[in-house]
């Protein structure tokens, strides 16, 4: 008796770093209109240096944040803030956002010292690269990440360059 066996393909990621909001914004725009149910889109970015408090003050920016990007990528769209000691106040949204929140000994990963860098290493992200992105960050620029099959990254890595 021959036994087959079937590989199954694996989702890849695929990042790149935006320096203005209204850049990501046309292009997930653009990847909306052309995206598989496949596709999986995140985005981490930072809000402020410092550590936002759970002021009144804080919260309201917070929501505002959270409907902007709920309207932007779906109301299905998970969102959360973490405070990296090295980096700031970050949001993720998408569906990355539970690895970036999950709870390690009582603190999202994303909060620990190399907890992002930690993450994109996961994802496959080679040292160098995740380096770039973590200095990116710092920079004030926006992630996009993608997670699919290679045969859709490819097609969206070459819509995202072409885009103008």
């Amino acid at each position: 008796m021959r036994v087959e066996i079937t590989k199954q393909k694996q989702k890849l990621f695929f990042i790149k770093s935006y320096q203005y909001l209204w850049q990501l914004e046309e292009v997930i725009q653009e990847i909306c209109k052309n995206a598989t149910p496949q596709l999986q889109l995140s985005v981490l970015g930072k809000l402020t240096q410092d550590c936002i408090s759970n002021n009144k003050e804080s919260i309201k920016d917070e929501k505002k944040l959270k409907n902007y990007w709920k309207g932007s990528l779906g109301a299905t769209s998970d969102f959360g803030l973490f405070c990296n000691p090295e980096i700031g106040t970050l949001f993720i949204v998408g569906d990355l956002t539970h690895q970036f929140l999950h709870d390690m000994d009582g603190k999202p990963l994303g909060e620990m010292s190399s907890g992002s860098y930690g993450i994109l290493r996961g994802l496959g992200i080679s040292e160098n690269n995740a380096s770039m992105y973590i200095k990116d960050l710092n920079k004030d620029c926006f992630l996009l990440i993608l997670r699919s099959y290679d045969f859709e990254l490819d097609i969206m890595q070459e819509l995202i360059e072409n885009f103008k």
